[in-house]
Order: structure tokens, then C-alpha cells, then sequence
């Protein structure tokens, strides 16, 4: 997982540092994300990824799976709350070339790159909808793995809710 950070680190600067720049909260900490900024966040579940021994598609997901954050980050007027409506759509969108170049310097496979994008894609349905409508709707495998993915996105942040 390490050398993965460190090759996007590399390669998309840029990236990591609007996700640093990128707070989940606004004048005051969100209670969800106490850790502060977008990278922090990725940074930790990366590590929970690592450290639970998941696939390579999950853990270039976790890494990928918020980087469409800074771009759709809005603060709701009307009680100061800090908003990604659409992170995970634009995540998956800005992931493919990162996901190519992946491909193409062998990181994963080629054929890797759709399923990691859905991954992407709907990592946050699973707070949204019950284990049975999901597993309906893409299968146990895939399922299995968005659960792991999910389960590294609710530990790898730091809350007080």
C-alpha cells in the first residue's frame, strides 16, 4: 500500500494537495471527520485497508474513493455545514486516467479498472441502503467488496457521533 501512496503522491501532487487544502468542516470541526482534511482521511483508510490485509481493489479504492471532494465541496448556508453531494460520481470519473496509467505502468491489471471505478462509484450507497438491496442490486462479490470498502472509509476517520 505504501508504494501505491507514494507512486500517487508522485505522479498527482496536485491532487493530494487540494485533499490536504480540502477540510470536511468549516468553522467548526464536522463531527464525522474530526481528523480535518480530505488527505488525512484517505491517508487513514489506506492504513485500515493495509492493515485488515484487503485485495489491491479495494486498497486502490480507498485511496481514490474521495478525491472528487475538493471539487464538490459546498458549505450549506443556511447552518454552516460543509457538503460532497456527488463526491463519489466525480471520484470515480477522476479516477479512470489515474486508474490507466496504473494499468499501463503495471500496478494493477487493465482489467481491474471498471470494477474499482463502481467501487468508487457507489462506496457510498452502503450507508444509504441495507445489506439485502445491495446484495440484490450487485452481487455477492462485488457486495463483499464494497463492504470492505466501506468498512475501511467508517474506520479510517476520527469522530465523536
Amino acid at each position: 500500500m505504501n508504494e501505491i501512496v507514494a507512486w500517487f503522491t508522485q505522479n498527482y501532487p496536485n491532487i493530494k494537495r487540494a485533499m490536504k487544502m480540502c477540510e470536511h468542516g468549516e468553522k467548526q470541526l464536522n463531527p464525522y471527520h474530526i481528523e480535518g482534511d480530505c488527505w488525512s482521511h484517505t491517508m487513514m483508510v489506506c492504513k485500515v485497508a493495509e492493515l485488515r490485509g484487503f485485495n489491491n481493489n479495494i486498497s486502490v479504492a480507498a485511496l481514490l474513493h474521495d478525491i472528487g471532494k475538493p471539487k464538490s465541496r459546498k458549505v450549506n448556508t443556511k447552518n454552516g455545514h460543509v457538503q460532497f453531494y456527488g463526491h463519489e460520481e466525480l471520484s470515480s470519473i477522476l479516477s479512470k486516467p489515474i486508474l490507466e496509467k496504473m494499468a499501463d505502468e503495471k500496478i494493477i491489471e487493465s482489467s481491474s479498472i471498471e470494477y474499482i471505478l463502481e467501487l468508487i462509484r457507489y462506496h457510498g450507497l452502503a450507508y444509504k441502503l441495507n445489506s439485502t438491496e445491495l446484495q440484490k442490486r450487485f452481487g455477492s462479490k462485488f457486495y463483499n467488496d464494497l463492504m470492505e470498502l466501506n468498512l475501511c472509509d467508517r474506520l479510517g476517520r476520527f469522530n465523536t457521533i
